[in-house]
């Protein structure tokens, strides 16, 4: 099994031009950007932001390619770089605390309610 991260995907994807290949177009200016901050130290930051970027723009189908390419499982493993994160949850739901202790890394929070929802929004 083959684990896609931050830091496996410039080796596994953005390196190597088949893999590159077999991808849709669309996803073209994220190698374009990673390269061009390897030529540029000043635009290191832009490199690092396009794998980010790549790899919330998977989706399974792509996953499904690359696990044909290399002939082996994929774990995609995705980073949460936002700042901010809103929920709405219904208040007929009776998990909601099943659902609030998923949550991890947001220490600050507000949240409202209206007649049938919870409103929670979380940021860092």
């Amino acid at each position: 099994m083959l684990k896609l991260n931050l830091t496996t995907a410039e080796h596994l994807i953005f390196e190597n031009r088949d893999v590159q290949k077999i991808l849709p177009i669309s996803m073209f200016s994220y190698f374009e950007q990673w390269r061009v901050s390897r030529q540029i130290p000043a635009l290191r930051q832009i490199g690092k932001r396009s794998v980010l970027d790549f790899l919330d723009c998977l989706k399974d189908e792509h996953v499904a390619l690359l696990e044909d390419f290399f002939k082996d499982r994929i774990y995609l493993e995705k980073t949460n770089y936002r700042i901010i994160e809103n929920y709405k949850i219904s208040l007929k739901e009776i998990e909601i605390c099943e659902f609030l202790n998923k949550i991890k890394s947001f220490p600050n929070y507000s949240t409202w309610r209206d007649n049938d929802y919870l409103y929670i929004s979380f940021w860092r």
